[in-house]
């Protein structure tokens, strides 16, 4: 599906509709040469998601600050 520019800008949200519906790609036209294009997002990959993929990954050893000296930051 072809749109311009100023159709898209019009009937944005009807056409994203479309295209998570329909699965479809549209391109996008400004003055009659494509711009972008609007494809559906992929789901159900299989790749990690990219928050919380680190969930259980860290392990916290001890006190960063605790290095066993005994030291006066005054001096």
């Amino acid at each position: 599906m072809d749109v311009s520019v100023t159709e898209f800008k019009a009937k944005c949200v009807g056409i994203i509709g479309k295209v998570q519906r329909e699965r479809c790609h549209v391109v996008i036209r400004r003055h009659g040469q494509p711009a972008a294009e609007l494809v559906p997002v992929e789901r159900g990959t299989g790749e990690d998601p990219l928050f919380g993929r680190a969930i259980g990954s860290t392990v916290i050893e001890g006190d960063l600050l605790s290095t066993g000296e005994d030291w006066d930051a005054a001096t």
